[in-house]
């Protein structure tokens, strides 16, 4: 099986499909991609939505953190990865069976 060279439909650069891509695309029964890399990415991230990072401090500590919901709204308690580590570790969180 031979690499393709291929023209991205959405910005006109050329794209190779390689010979391991098309073993999966073939073995997935998918079609070969249209787009090139960076123009599936960029579609990829537009599908997801964009998004906004807060600063906050841990509740628990107060060392400053960053996370992706805001946290004037949020109602579940907000900790930095330690903190976590350690309720995690003090709270059964998984179901056992």
């Amino acid at each position: 099986m031979e690499n393709i060279k291929k023209t991205c439909k959405t910005c006109g650069k050329e794209f190779w499909v390689i010979k391991q891509e098309q073993e999966f695309l073939a073995k997935m029964n998918l079609h070969h991609p249209s787009s090139c890399p960076g123009c599936r990415e960029a579609r990829r991230l537009a599908d997801r939505g964009e998004r906004q990072l807060y600063r906050t401090k841990c509740q628990n500590c107060q060392k400053d953190v960053i996370v992706s919901y805001n946290p004037e709204t949020e109602k579940r308690r907000i900790l930095c990865k330690d903190c976590y580590l350690q309720w995690f570790e003090k709270n059964q969180v998984l179901k056992t069976e």
